[in-house]
């Protein structure tokens, strides 16, 4: 075996395990990016645990460590994104509520509308479920028209954004069948 095909030892513990979580939080270029790695780092110890260490109180304690950052990280995410959220809504910003639904699950984005709507007065909330069922319809409306086919939608010709249009119809679906009030 060559010096290039020994194996090296990997030594975790609690501490170490801190502060490596730590440095990768505040090295990420933001909550995202914190959470990615995060999750790389529990899958990499999951993966190159030896057997010997896998019913060891310190592995225990050290999954702890890193799923109890992990779960901060995503309530801040989904805070982050919430606010993100109500700013676009309250500007009618279809470009950014397809960036925010791109970048989180379909339950995540159901639950940021939801948050982002708890922190909107009767009034917006009223001008912006009118809006989200405007635009709906009427991309759909375009988008049937441009197909040819009846029940086909052709985003392309209807010049829509397939992204966008997902978006647009999670959000006027979260808006139209859940009673958003506190």
């Amino acid at each position: 075996m060559s010096a290039e095909d020994s194996p090296i030892t990997l030594k975790l513990t609690p501490d170490t395990m801190q502060a490596h979580c730590l440095f990768a939080i505040q090295q990420a270029r933001n909550t995202s990016h914190a959470l990615a790695s995060l999750i790389a780092l529990q899958s990499f110890v999951a993966a190159m645990t030896q057997p010997s260490g896998l019913d060891t109180p310190a592995l225990g304690i050290i999954k702890g460590i890193i799923n109890g950052h992990i779960a901060n990280l995503r309530a801040k995410l989904q805070a982050e994104q919430s606010r993100a959220l109500t700013a676009a809504l309250r500007a009618t910003d279809c470009a950014t509520i397809t960036k925010i639904h791109m970048d989180m699950s379909r339950n995540a984005f159901w639950q940021a509308t939801q948050t982002s709507m708890q922190q909107i007065d009767e009034a917006e909330k009223s001008k912006i479920k009118e809006w989200a069922q405007s635009w709906h319809n009427d991309a759909k409306s375009r988008a049937l028209a441009a197909s040819g086919y009846p029940d086909a939608l052709n985003f392309l010709k209807a010049c829509i954004s397939p992204q966008e249009y997902a978006a647009m119809t999670d959000i006027n679906n979260c808006l139209q069948n859940t009673k958003l009030d506190p």
